[in-house]
């Protein structure tokens, strides 16, 4: 291999590392920026779980009261059904 030959390779070896150097640092960099990106979403992911816990703690409290409402409502029915009976047949005892 002549001088020439030789000094060639070697500039392009030195190239190449650079190169190689240079896109390593570009690659970091944008790893570093998905990284960033990654903990913001994770963060988000989060706040929005625990607000959807939230959420359904909300929701299965008003489902209970609602069905404590409506076990009232049918209680107040029957209540009002036996009243209704009953002020029947002191109508009935009243007019006999």
């Amino acid at each position: 291999m002549t001088t020439p030959d030789f000094l060639d390779r070697l500039v392009g070896i030195f190239q190449n590392a650079i190169a190689s150097t240079q896109e390593n640092a570009q690659l970091r960099v944008e790893n570093a920026q998905l990284n960033a990106t990654n903990t913001d979403l994770q963060a988000k992911l989060d706040a929005a779980t625990a607000t959807s816990a939230d959420l359904q703690t909300r929701l299965d409290a008003t489902t209970a009261s609602l069905n404590e409402d409506e076990i009232d409502k049918a209680n107040t029915a029957s209540k009002l059904a036996s009243l209704e009976q009953l002020a029947s047949q002191l109508e009935s005892i009243s007019t006999q």
